[in-house]
């Protein structure tokens, strides 16, 4: 099974407007099969824990429960969360810190590229999978010294 087109991805953002253009790029690229999405952070906790998603796209900047705040929260319930963050370049020191803290695991600058936001959310999903087939491999090592 092709981990990029059949996975499940939430896009959290205060835009209709931006999820809309997300969920339709990813569409198009036959990136994700699950798309969810959630207008707070509030939102895309509950959702989160809810449908356990492969990937989140969060925006940084939302009102009541914004994205840092949801990031921690996601990654308190999973650690392993794959966490992308979204935010304009006046944000990029917020940025820079959500992704060194480890909580998000890349970034997408807006005004962004169509090609920028498939490239990234595939990455990440590609990461995963490659993460998993070295930790078979390494056990089919394991086991064969012990033969």
């Amino acid at each position: 099974m092709n981990p990029i087109r059949f996975s499940k991805i939430l896009i959290v953002d205060d835009s209709e407007s931006f999820r809309i253009k997300v969920k339709r790029l990813l569409i198009d690229a036959q990136v994700g099969y699950y798309h969810y999405e959630a207008k707070n952070g509030e939102e895309g906790i509950s959702m989160y824990k809810k449908y356990k998603p492969h990937i989140v796209i969060m925006d940084i900047m939302m009102p009541n429960v914004g994205g840092i705040q949801a990031i921690n929260e996601i990654m308190e319930f999973d650690p392993d969360a794959k966490i992308i963050v979204v935010s304009t370049r006046e944000n990029k020191e917020i940025i820079d810190a959500a992704v060194k803290s480890g909580g998000a695991k890349d970034y997408i600058i807006k005004p962004f590229s169509s090609g920028a936001v498939v490239m990234t959310v595939s990455k990440q999903l590609s990461m995963n999978r490659d993460y998993k087939r070295s930790s078979t491999s390494f056990k089919q090592i394991k086991d064969l010294k012990r033969k």
